[in-house]
């Protein structure tokens, strides 16, 4: 007794991915192009699927590519299990994929953040977003973190921020101090500058002639309406003053604010060195305000 023969199932998916490819196209030779398929094979694989379901799916004795009936009806179910087997694989990748955790500062900048997520994305970085006010940032596989400029990774300019009006050159620090028989203005910090153990803005305000009766400590949203108001000046960096179309003006002496990098080893592929690692660190550098390379 000879062996058994079995007919051959075609592959389902696969056929049924070239059968919408040319429905989109209307062209078995653009279909293929789009699948990256010889066309040849294409149209093998279209006939073993008119085989397999019994029924023409493709009108051939026009000259312009157009469906039967039948192809018609099969088509958006055709579609749907592509949709739905593109979107299972997606969802196994993602989940086999550890997520690259960064935790970044409250209030930073949005636009470089996003430019980042989109570079390390487009890498096949599965990226996931984090607040330093999360339960667990220790766990990020990148972390910035406030620290003594001096040992700082991205060094942040702190400058003045007043009331929306024409902008202004540098200033010196020392021109935020009240005048005599003038309008007392207060001077705003944000608490991430006044709760620095190592008291660097309130010494760098001291020797500008500021004392602690004039500079405040005021939550973000607070200093920003005081300082709308005209009521106040407002120390802090370029991107906190200009979301809320505040002037902002750079101070001539420097008064900088630091953040360093905190890495969890080992990093992903493209983030181990090289271009796409050193612009992840530029954007990242950028949305704590730290200026990008060729940007002041």
């Amino acid at each position: 007794m000879g062996p058994i023969s079995h007919p051959v199932r075609v592959d389902l998916l696969l056929h049924l991915r070239g059968f919408t490819a040319v429905a989109d196209e209307m062209s078995v030779s653009e279909a293929a192009l789009e699948l990256g398929v010889d066309q040849p094979l294409l149209s093998r694989r279209l006939r073993a699927l008119e085989r397999e379901l019994g029924v023409e799916l493709i009108d051939r004795t026009r000259r312009q590519i157009a469906l039967t009936p039948a192809g018609h009806a099969l088509l958006p179910r055709a579609r749907h299990l592509v949709d739905q087997a593109d979107h299972l694989l997606r969802s196994v990748r993602r989940h086999d994929r550890q997520s690259f955790v960064v935790a970044v500062p409250s209030g930073c900048d949005p636009a470089p953040l996003a430019r980042m997520v989109a570079l390390l994305e487009a890498e096949g970085v599965d990226v996931r977003l984090a607040s330093d006010g999360d339960e667990q940032p220790g766990s990020a596989a990148w972390s910035v973190e406030a620290c003594d400029p001096d040992a700082a990774t991205w060094l942040t300019p702190l400058g003045a921020a007043t009331a929306p009006g024409p902008s202004r050159g540098p200033v010196p620090l020392s021109a935020l101090r009240p005048r005599r028989g003038g309008e007392r203005t207060q001077v705003l910090a944000l608490p991430r500058d006044l709760d620095d153990p190592a008291g660097r803005l309130r010494r760098h305000a001291e020797r500008a002639g500021i004392g602690p009766a004039t500079l405040r400590r005021a939550p973000h949203r607070i200093a920003v309406a005081e300082t709308m108001a005209g009521r106040a000046s407002l120390i802090c960096a370029r991107h906190e003053a200009v979301t809320y179309g505040l002037s902002w003006s750079p101070f001539v002496d420097p008064v900088p604010r630091g953040h360093r990098l905190v890495e969890q080893p080992p990093p992903p592929g493209p983030l181990t060195a090289g271009r796409v690692r050193e612009q992840a660190l530029a954007l990242l550098g950028a949305c704590v305000g730290a200026p990008e390379e060729g940007r002041g």
